[in-house]
């Protein structure tokens, strides 16, 4: 099992399991979000000045380009599971 996998089936299985999640893991979570957001908006701001001085192959160019998509999802992800936790504490509360 290829380790993000098994990252994937660890987190879903704890959310699953033992909702909701620690105020300390929620907080995580959200800093997570926080840190690929940034990094998302970093590499597609050196991709685009490194395009602009002509110094990028179009190759390196093609794999930027998927590296922010990825990274974009996985930020949207992270976000999504961060917010269904925080829906889980919530209502827990009720």
């Amino acid at each position: 099992m290829k380790d993000s996998a098994y990252l994937a089936a660890l987190v879903r299985a704890h959310v699953a399991a033992n909702p909701p999640l620690a105020t300390d893991e929620l907080r995580a979570l959200k800093l997570a979000v926080t840190v690929l957001a940034g990094f998302g908006r970093l590499l597609a701001r050196t991709a685009r000045e490194v395009t602009q001085a002509g110094l990028m192959s179009p190759a390196l160019q093609q794999d930027l380009s998927r590296t922010i998509a990825l990274v974009a999802a996985l930020e949207q992800r992270t976000h999504d599971l961060a917010r269904a936790a925080l829906v889980s504490w919530e209502s827990s509360l009720d």
